[in-house]
């Protein structure tokens, strides 16, 4: 934090620093950004101190500068999103494409980040964990960034129309309007299923479930994982555009990644993002070498068995889980 910035301010806002980052995070889809965000919505509130004239318009004012410094953001860089929202399913029988050379894919964020942050007032939509889900992080990227800035100060942050229409700069109507057409476009992108939809990746997951596919995983058993996998599951490994649709396609795809394993050549380690559970995927690259940290799993379960796999081998987004590196030679 630069050296300008009194310590007695950085007290009074300290509260909010979490809920801020999760803040940027949801806006520009990036985890490993997110605290360069609130670091620059800290130094602009600082010399902006003498326009909050009501302390106790502290929150809405600080979000209001992060939405701003997010949205200019968002003007230098490309657009990130989904794999599956941006190509089509790839065949699985082909060789997975090499990563994007821009950083154009959503990535993971951790659990941790959730610890202290407030659930929104009664005005919001999405409780905390729902806000976070990938399916909704994936929603906001289709979203133009106006759009975006106004469904989560409306439906997450929980501030009122007037409210968001002044942290925007723009008028009442139009705040409204750009909230019923974010509000329609996501719902239309979850078929209708709003809310709700969110709720599915935030509910209690099988843990049975969950230690069969880590076993499954690391035997490579292609049988024992297509046996835990539901009709429409979702394979996306960014920064790969690579994705693979459906069950059938997944068998395929994971038959020829796995005849590549060797015996113990990867060992799944536990951790949780996005209010979902998550491994951290360790692989060895030769025998005696260390297993090494390869890639973030992320799971969405529903209606008893694995609906998404998203495979994050975005290396920028490892520390931020503050996971080893390695784990030692095997």
């Amino acid at each position: 934090m630069p050296h300008e910035i009194d310590p007695s301010f950085l007290e009074a806002i300290a509260p909010l620093r979490g809920p801020l980052r999760l803040h940027c995070y949801r806006m520009l889809g990036s985890s490993h950004d997110s605290d360069d965000l609130v670091q620059e919505t800290l130094l602009r509130a600082w010399r902006a101190r003498d326009s909050l004239e009501d302390g106790a318009l502290l929150r809405p004012w600080l979000y209001r500068i992060a939405t701003n410094a997010c949205l200019d953001e968002l003007k230098r860089r490309p657009k990130r999103a989904h794999p599956a929202d941006a190509r089509p399913a790839a065949d699985p029988h082909a060789p997975v494409a090499p990563a994007s050379e821009e950083p154009e894919w959503i990535e993971p964020a951790p659990d941790v980040w959730l610890e202290g942050a407030d659930e929104a007032g009664p005005a919001a939509r999405y409780t905390l964990k729902e806000s976070v889900a990938l399916a909704f992080v994936a929603a906001l990227s289709i979203l133009s960034p106006v759009q975006r800035a106004t469904l989560l100060l409306r439906d997450v942050v929980g501030l009122s129309a007037e409210e968001t229409a002044g942290a925007l700069g723009i008028g009442l109507s139009a705040a409204n309007s750009a909230l019923f057409r974010a509000r329609r476009t996501v719902e239309e992108k979850l078929g209708g299923r709003g809310a709700s939809a969110f709720a599915e990746a935030a509910t209690e997951v099988d843990e049975a479930l969950l230690a069969r596919y880590v076993r499954a995983f690391e035997d490579a058993d292609v049988g024992a994982l297509v046996a835990l996998l539901h009709d429409d599951v979702r394979t996306a490994m960014p920064p790969s555009p690579t994705w693979i649709a459906g069950r059938a396609a997944n068998e395929a795809f994971f038959r020829a990644r796995f005849a590549t394993f060797r015996c113990a050549a990867q060992r799944a380690v536990r951790t949780a993002a996005n209010g979902q559970p998550a491994f951290a995927l360790y692989r060895r690259l030769a025998p005696g070498q260390p297993l090494t940290l390869h890639a973030i799993q992320v799971l969405t379960v529903r209606a008893g068995a694995v609906a998404s796999i998203d495979h994050f081998m975005i290396r920028e987004v490892f520390p931020v889980f503050g996971l080893p590196a390695e784990l030692g030679p095997g």
